[in-house]
């Protein structure tokens, strides 16, 4: 297992710095995900670590040797870059693309074929063993690279995007496997994507980067309930988000905050000083919706939208009085609502977070480029 050390790392193209003084470690064995939005900086993270590109500044450690200067072919690592060929060798079939590494360091063939194959089958594509690469789909392609990737891997693996190719179906499939496999292998990885439910189901542990900087370290429930920013919350769920000010401590336990149309919420957060403008964030799954005008401990009366059914869930749009727009996530019900209807959203103190008023202002620091 590789133990992987970042520290000060930056990388600046056409005098953009791109990434800047970024630090983190990966441990030993651990299923390690940077996640976030195209042009974070990710791939260019994994390149940097696969030797790829030279880092403008920074070390770089594995297993607590300095590889700045070891040559990309020399660091033995294995990887998955996203791209339109994957880099199969054209005259060789779709097993001995798979089962290259170790066929070229040499080995029982037979037992490298038997693994292969193993290989193969967990990617859903052992009956397209003699197939070449001509004859295999981009999907296919992106498979055959990631078990090569894994067959070829001594200790650390590096994947961008290995499964962005697939359809629903069958990505869905490939994580649960490619997750156990690298465990059971105890091969350490570093898995980029952006898509958050993926990294959120594969993780030991998660780093959120936006514009080349990280965000939050976490696990996945550390970084899902407890985001410590508005970006993190807005781009690893389905966040609403509401502005306030702190209007009064009650019990040394909940905040009441004065929106803009004088109504008062109460959040189970009291570490803000009073009169402090706030933002109120609350995920689409926890908020309630109820047909017409009620009273509600958080409610807040407001008109639908839009009503979608989407993957056995209700996907309401609620323009709310205060003029925000708030989705509300729920599996699907006997309620159902129409554009126009008149509503009222509510949720619980304990499923809100607070936030200080970014000073860049909340449209701002909830962009995503």
């Amino acid at each position: 297992m590789s133990e992987v050390k970042l520290v000060n790392i930056s990388k600046k193209y056409e005098d953009r710095e791109y990434i800047s003084n970024l630090s983190f470690n990966v441990r030993p064995g651990e299923y390690f995900t940077i996640c976030g939005p195209t042009g974070a900086g990710k791939s260019s993270i994994l390149k940097i670590i696969a030797g790829l590109i030279d880092p403008d500044e920074g070390k770089i450690y594995i297993n607590n040797k300095f590889f700045n200067n070891i040559p990309a072919q020399e660091r033995g690592i294995g990887m998955v870059f996203e791209h339109h060929t994957y880099a199969l060798f054209p005259h060789y079939s779709v097993l001995e693309n798979t089962s290259y590494g170790p066929r070229v360091k040499g080995g029982d063939l037979d037992e490298i074929k038997k693994t292969g194959m193993e290989f193969l089958e967990m990617v859903l594509l052992d009956e397209r063993a003699d197939a070449f690469p001509r004859e295999c789909s981009g999907g296919m392609k992106q498979r055959v690279a990631l078990a090569r990737a894994v067959m070829s891997s001594d200790q650390l693996l590096l994947l961008d995007e290995p499964l962005s190719a697939l359809d629903a179906k069958i990505r869905m499939s490939l994580r649960k496997e490619l997750m156990k496999l690298i465990r059971d292998l105890g091969i350490t990885c570093i898995h980029a994507t952006q898509d958050t439910e993926e990294a959120l189901m594969v993780s030991d542990r998660i780093l959120v980067l936006n514009k080349g900087q990280i965000e939050q370290i976490g696990t996945p429930f550390e970084i899902y309930e407890h985001p410590n920013n508005l970006f993190v919350a807005r781009f690893m769920s389905t966040c609403n988000f509401i502005e306030g000010r702190i209007k009064n401590i009650v019990d040394n336990s909940y905040s009441e905050i004065l929106l803009i149309n004088d109504q008062i919420i109460r959040v189970k957060d009291s570490s803000f000083p009073i009169d402090q403008k706030v933002v109120v964030a609350i995920k689409a799954e926890n908020i309630e919706v109820e047909s017409g005008k009620a009273e509600f401990l958080n409610g807040i009366q407001g008109i639908i939208e839009t009503s979608r059914f989407v993957s056995g869930n209700n996907i309401d749009e609620i323009r709310l009085e205060t003029g925000d727009v708030f989705i509300s996530k729920k599996h699907a019900t006997e309620l159902w609502f129409s554009p126009g209807d008149e509503v009222t959203i509510h949720f619980e103190p304990e499923r809100a977070i607070l936030f200080p008023y970014p000073k860049i202002g909340l449209k701002k620091a909830i962009e995503i480029d």
